[in-house]
């Protein structure tokens, strides 16, 4: 562990200042910085090289144990536990401590008895506790790490990438109970037996330096060099740096997130509500059906670029739609990383009276019918033509006959 900035002597010092190239300069051989948000990557070096991770091999600890023990659960301290060496908080055979406080001093202290004791808590024994460690690891994608021990302390098989580091750290952060003890610079704790209490540091010395800084672990062996995981949120906006294997790892932490967030601005991609876009609606009252984002997006945004463009992507919809129902996407793609942010119906759009009659199985009924009816209207209209014509043929034989009726009676009378 890093010796305590108290006993050393050493006064606050401001962040390095950056090169002419605008880049963050850095003593460290291996570093990342992320945004604990999304975890996209906004700056890196040598990020996926493989490092010792010393003690901040115990955020991975402390991890799986806020994941598997109750913070009230009593801990009985084993003998090997008690005689780890090196870092400790002094715990010893027997003695009977709660999670949490075990939780305290791992983290702050950066207790190597504390971890053994959680570590066998959590698994039962040392060995199944590792082979959960690298269990997990790997659930998390953190493909360039291998561990061997709960603690850091060395070992040639024990290794990690500042990516890695990264991943862990930001879900440690995650978890607000971890959140809130990384965030501790001091703590008392109970001292079973001994007419005094336990008073815990924390080695984070930024802690003290820094309004911003409120996290994450410190680390170093002589293999492994001075390693830090540092978090910092300024306006409720959260950034993780790993420096690994670095001369001044308080500087070069706070050096690279305030670099982040001179560079960076947190952007809104998409917001809640309508969004000028319309999706298709096949056999509906109306062709489309207005459509609002049913999410927030919020990237980081370097300075000197534009934010990116959403792309609307739309299911193929039939009616009945119905208001809320979700019929796409508004798709993003940034630095690497792809997001989604459904789209849904603002309103509903009920089926077509023909579209109806179709998918009901009617249509061949209202075919035949519409047959019918139509002969019987050609029938009716040809009928009536012939009725009209005979009534016109009597009318004029009528006439005719009118005509002739005085001459023949007159031709009668002389004869």
């Amino acid at each position: 562990m890093l010796p305590d900035a108290s006993d050393s002597g050493e006064q606050p010092v401001a962040a390095a200042p950056l090169p002419s190239d605008g880049q963050p300069m850095l003593t460290a051989q291996a570093a990342i910085l992320i945004d604990a948000e999304t975890g996209l990557t906004l700056w890196e070096r040598n990020s996926t090289e493989r490092n010792f991770p010393a003690s901040t091999t115990k955020m991975m600890t402390a991890l799986l144990c806020a994941e598997k023990l109750d913070p009230n659960q009593v801990v009985i301290v084993s003998e090997r536990a008690a005689k780890i060496g090196e870092s400790s908080m002094n715990l010893e055979t027997g003695e009977k401590l709660r999670v949490h406080d075990l939780l305290l001093g791992l983290l702050l202290n950066s207790a190597n008895d504390g971890a053994v004791a959680i570590a066998e808590a959590v698994a039962g024994d040392h060995d199944s506790f590792i082979a959960m460690m690298n269990r997990r690891a790997a659930q998390m994608g953190m493909t360039g790490t291998h561990f061997e021990n709960p603690h850091g302390l060395h070992s040639e098989k024990h290794y990690s990438t500042a990516r890695d580091l990264a991943v862990l750290g930001r879900a440690v952060m995650a978890v607000p109970l971890l959140a809130r003890i990384t965030a501790t610079k001091e703590a008392v704790i109970p001292w079973p037996g001994k007419p005094w209490d336990r008073t815990l540091k924390n080695s984070n010395r930024l802690l003290g330096r820094w309004d911003a800084a409120d996290g994450v672990k410190t680390g170093y062996t002589r293999h492994a060099g001075r390693c830090l995981v540092a978090s910092a949120t300024e306006d409720g906006w959260r950034l993780i740096a790993v420096c690994l294997s670095c001369k001044d790892a308080w500087t070069d932490a706070q050096t690279l997130l305030e670099w982040g967030y001179a560079n960076h601005r947190r952007t809104s991609i998409v917001s809640p509500g309508p969004v000028p876009y319309a999706c298709p609606v096949e056999k509906g009252r109306h062709d489309s059906v207005s459509v609002i984002a049913d999410g927030q997006l919020i990237l980081p945004v370097r300075l000197d670029e534009a934010p990116p463009t959403p792309d609307p992507q739309f299911e193929a919809i039939e009616a009945p739609v119905s208001q809320g129902q979700v019929v796409g996407r508004l798709c993003v793609s940034h630095m690497g990383a792809e997001y989604e942010v459904p789209l849904v119906a603002d309103e509903e759009v009920r089926k077509s009276l023909w579209a109806t009659i179709a998918d009901s199985g009617m249509m061949g009924n209202l075919m035949l019918l519409l047959a019918v009816f139509s002969a019987g209207v050609l029938f009716h209209g040809a009928a009536t033509k012939v009725a009209i014509a005979r009534r016109h043929r009597l009318a004029q034989t009528r006439r005719k006959a009118h005509s002739r009726g005085p001459r023949e009676r007159e031709w009668h009378d002389g004869y």
